[in-house]
């Protein structure tokens, strides 16, 4: 009998909690150019005991993308409360959107309103790095401050 691979090799999908779903749904579907997937809510003693909570309703959407989705979900109860990150802070994340060309990814960002945190950079050997020289990045963030980035990989960036 073959053992089961009990390894982690597959990200199923991110959840980002926000304030407004609706205003969300816009947001991430203006980014992406995908529309979501499945709209819906879920809520009671058993969803919220898998979080410790004692008790929940949640509001999502699924955003399917080529290689993770994206659930883009509002706590209604408990009240939910903002949290303030940045990316130097022990425990915050960001998720990274893959592009072929930053300069023009960054284009479409300032088209739809999106502004990034700085100018885009490609690495240099001043920034440090042994690999992955020519590797674009750009920072920016949703409308309740989660922190995103678009990614155009050389080298060790690069999967696959």
């Amino acid at each position: 009998m073959t053992e089961p691979d009990t390894g982690f090799s597959i990200i199923n999908h991110i959840g980002i909690t926000v304030s407004n779903l609706e205003n969300s749904i816009i947001f991430y579907e203006a980014l992406t150019g995908k529309k979501i997937a499945n709209k819906d809510e879920i809520s009671g003693k058993r969803m919220a005991e898998t979080q410790g909570l004692e008790n929940t309703l949640i509001k999502f959407a699924n955003l399917h993308l080529g290689n993770v989705n994206i659930d883009i979900l509002e706590y209604v109860e408990p009240k939910p409360s903002q949290a303030h990150y940045s990316n130097e802070q022990i425990s915050a994340m960001h998720m990274c959107f893959e592009v072929d060309d930053i300069d023009a990814a960054v284009t479409r960002l300032k088209a739809i309103g999106i502004h990034p945190d700085g100018k885009p950079i490609f690495f240099e050997e001043q920034d440090g790095l042994k690999n992955g020289l020519g590797t674009g990045v750009a920072y920016f963030t949703d409308p309740d401050g989660t922190n995103l980035e678009l990614i155009a990989p050389k080298g060790p960036f690069t999967r696959g």
